[in-house]
């Protein structure tokens, strides 16, 4: 068995007409079945993925499942409270098993990974 890695999956791109952040979460999804430590940080404008989304509405592919499978593996998820202040999406509405951190909480994360994916 080898050590774990931390990867961080870094969701900062806006959901709208695009299938990237379905993308990243799906490969998200894949990490888990390697011996990683998989963090998925939404910032800037990735951070309406941490808020309930219609798919068929922003054209970005499917979202909800992928979050809710990140979620039951054990997936660390969170978003960047300066992004949600910065876009006026309103904290309480981000989804259950996203958890809000700073911006010193991002520095600390992309610093700390063994890898970063950018989105």
């Amino acid at each position: 068995m080898g050590r774990v890695k931390k990867v961080l999956v870094l969701v900062r791109r806006s959901p709208l007409n695009s299938v990237k952040n379905a993308e990243a979460l799906r490969q998200s999804v894949g990490l888990t079945l390697a011996e990683n430590e998989i963090t998925v940080l939404f910032i800037d404008a990735g951070a309406w993925l941490s808020v309930p989304l219609s798919p068929e509405i922003i054209a970005g592919g499917q979202i909800g499942k992928h979050i809710d499978a990140l979620i039951m593996l054990q997936a660390r998820l969170r978003v960047e409270g300066e992004s949600l202040d910065s876009y006026g999406i309103d904290r309480a509405q981000v989804i259950d098993g996203i958890e809000i951190v700073s911006e010193e909480d991002v520095a600390a994360e992309i610093t700390s990974a063994d890898a970063v994916i950018p989105f």
